[in-house]
């Protein structure tokens, strides 16, 4: 019970903490829109309207993106953006939506991570200062400054750890697949390249686990377990990922180099790519730990330290990654090394407090470990302050002549006045934000010719299609496009609306195969004109093994529950005899 109690005031001082970070948005009633805000608000407000008027469709755009029925959210974490619009739903209000979002992602954040370094044993006030240091760190802050959505999926990353560190520890169990499987299922559920990355940092916790096992075939076969756990969980996602894989679509564009975006330590304020000088000197003290005392580590907090400090050399400017990229030109599709970062500093702030849990038990004087203490909740609040003030010099973007951020360069805006501007994101109408910037991001459009970059034809085709048409949804979740084709002379009309392989057209009451029309460059329908008044209705058909997947998603789900709820009480059993 003192622990629960432990717990429960660790957690609402983390929540606190959490408040902290969004106060300057909270003070100046701020909104936050910067570079990715209308790419990720389209995917919520699609969820949003699709709860509220109940036409479900799992891969078509039916709201959001221009109504377009391009697929989005089945490609990009479909369970969190609905469980994102069931928020959003509930606020009706960007302003209160983004500042949900943010304290979520805080918490989170801090949560998981104080959760990390209480199940690698370490002391309650020790876990407390690694969750704060790890919320006032870079990727974190991002989500919040840019939504940069490697922030939301950061949050979540220190739970990966929490079985890596048990199969180092535990010879005789080294696994639980529940544990394991469901943690990893709750990542695929947020952001696809967090997972993998993920997959990547644990790998050598799970070779040196699996040496040191007493019982190897037993570890394999809990390994297959968590692997048939974790895809049961988010077999919705594989199942439309490979539905999908017939379409050649336009992945994500590439980064024109990455040595603008790689990591670096400094003296001075953090920023996006630079650690700042509270956490630049815990990963400078745990490199110079980790070197001169290698011989006398346990094997966990040389795992620990050792794979942190590869994931931070990775991430950062240290290599010459342009010249690299011009032999690999493959390795641009990372983006952003930045990405690589989450996994620098849960590790290396865990390995940090392994260093000070250690050094507060071999200090005799009950001053002297206070004062340790006293010490390190300073670092965690100047810490947290380096972040708070990128924060609000975003936040306080919003009642200047220039409300939205300065990032905002890939986006296209519609409006410039800042009074309307303001005006049209904070109406209750949450559609009206779309009026005021939209972006042409062409992620997961189908093309037919291996397009690497669809941005000008997308804006032209559907953002700014000069065919006037009306769109409304039908009662079985379908696209319903109405125009005049009288307003062109024109043989072929491209439509704004996106058509994949298992799509099914129907123009004018007649069901059209792939042989009847023709696709753009980025999936754009193309017909005839008839200088007629037409009706084209647009559904998406997945096959049966996608709707099959929803199902064993669910029965897993219940199945897990009922199955943790019964060795709950047998736990409790157990206890009462005793």
């Amino acid at each position: 019970m003192r622990d629960y109690k432990k717990a429960s005031y660790s957690l609402l001082l983390i929540a606190i903490i959490a408040l902290f970070f969004i106060s300057p948005q909270i003070f100046q009633r701020s909104l936050i829109v910067a570079n990715d805000w209308i790419f990720h608000m389209n995917r919520y407000y699609e969820t949003l309207m699709q709860i509220q008027t109940g036409h479900f469709n799992y891969f078509q755009s039916l709201f959001g993106f221009n109504q377009s029925g391009r697929v989005i959210n089945a490609m990009y974490g479909a369970d969190f953006a609905y469980f994102a619009g069931v928020i959003l739903a509930i606020v009706k209000n960007w302003y209160h939506f983004e500042l949900i979002l943010n304290f979520l992602c805080f918490f989170v954040a801090g949560s998981s991570m104080y959760l990390l370094t209480r199940s690698a044993k370490l002391n309650n006030q020790i876990a407390v200062l690694c969750g704060v240091l790890y919320m006032g760190s870079p990727l974190i802050v991002w989500w919040t400054t840019t939504q940069g959505f490697s922030g939301m999926g950061a949050a979540f990353l220190p739970l990966a750890f929490i079985p890596a560190i048990r199969m180092v520890q535990n010879r005789a169990q080294p696994i639980q697949p529940l544990v394991f499987g469901s943690i990893f299922a709750l990542l695929l559920s947020v952001h696809m390249f967090t997972t993998l990355l993920a997959c990547m940092a644990i790998l050598p916790f799970y070779i040196t686990g699996f040496i040191r096992s007493n019982r190897k075939l037993h570890m394999l076969g809990q390994t297959l377990l968590s692997i048939f756990i974790a895809i049961c969980l988010s077999l919705n996602t594989f199942a439309a990922i490979l539905d999908l894989h017939t379409d050649t679509l336009i992945m994500p564009l590439d980064a024109a180099g990455l040595y603008n975006g790689g990591t670096f330590l400094s003296m001075g304020a953090m920023n996006y790519n630079n650690f700042g000088l509270i956490l630049s000197l815990i990963f400078i003290f745990q490199f110079v730990i980790t070197v001169t005392d290698w011989k006398h580590m346990p094997s966990v907090i040389r795992l620990i330290n050792g794979t942190g400090l590869v994931f931070f050399i990775v991430s950062s400017k240290y290599i010459p990654w342009n010249h690299l990229t011009e032999h690999f030109p493959s390795l641009l599709s990372i983006q952003f090394l930045r990405r690589f970062s989450g996994i620098t500093c849960v590790l290396l702030i865990l390995g940090f407090g392994y260093s000070m849990g250690r050094l507060h038990h071999y200090l005799n004087k009950k001053e002297v470990k206070k004062s340790l203490m006293v010490g390190l909740a300073v670092l965690g609040l100047i810490s947290t302050t380096s972040g708070w003030q990128l924060i609000d010099k975003q936040a306080q973007r919003w009642n200047s002549d220039t409300p939205l951020s300065g990032d905002t360069n890939a986006a296209e805006p519609i409006e410039t006045d800042p009074v309307k501007i303001r005006a049209g994101l904070s109406s209750s109408d949450l559609s009206q934000a779309f009026a005021i910037t939209q972006k042409p991001t062409p992620d997961y459009l189908p093309t037919k010719t291996n397009l690497i970059n669809g941005y000008s034809t997308y804006s032209k085709e559907v953002l700014h299609n000069e065919l006037t048409v009306t769109k409304t949804v039908t009662d079985d979740a379908k696209l319903k496009i109405t125009w005049d084709s009288n307003q062109t002379d024109n043989a072929n009309i491209v439509l704004p609306v996106i058509v994949y392989n298992h799509s099914t057209v129907n123009l004018n009451g007649k069901e059209l195969s792939s042989e009847d029309y023709h696709l753009s460059d980025i999936g754009a329908l193309i017909v005839t004109n008839n200088h007629k008044e037409n009706t084209v209705i647009i559904g998406y058909q997945p096959p049966l093994f996608f709707t099959l997947s929803l199902y064993i998603k669910g029965l897993t789900f219940v199945v897990l529950i009922l199955y943790a709820s019964w060795k709950y009480v047998q736990k409790i059993r157990l206890r009462t005899t005793k």
